[in-house]
């Protein structure tokens, strides 16, 4: 039996996570998704945005090099990504940017190994 090395169950670890902070329930929430932000947190930067409200008619109030900045958003699909269990050993690859790189109804979820188109759950 041959086992792929990039895919082990995955350990607990310490990682310097970004922290988003929420937003209060009666701020104003345009339809649409933020672009991914898998990037690092070169600097502090104050938020240039707190909320939807703050950003042109296309634009999103989203997490971008870790701090909120407008930013135009994009199309989200149905339905959320499943959950990776699994941690990568071999350099990250991204074959999605956005949910409509993917076909039909799959989402491109951030998994162990980068970006990929998968099926969504529900919930």
């Amino acid at each position: 039996i041959q086992i792929k090395a990039s895919l082990l169950p995955s350990l607990p670890q310490k990682q310097k996570t970004k922290q988003h902070k929420s937003l209060p329930k009666d701020r104003q929430e345009k339809f649409g998704g933020c672009p991914p932000d898998d990037g690092p947190c070169p600097l502090s930067v104050p938020d240039h945005c707190m909320d939807d409200s703050q950003c042109p008619s296309r634009m999103k109030c989203c997490y971008k090099a870790c701090f909120r900045q407008c930013v135009p958003m994009v199309s989200v699909k149905r339905g959320n990504c499943p959950e990776d269990r699994l941690r990568c050993l071999s350099p990250i690859q991204h074959l999605c940017n956005k949910d409509s790189d993917c076909r039909g109804s799959s989402r491109c979820c951030l998994g162990a190994c980068g970006r990929d188109c998968r099926n969504p759950v529900q919930g």
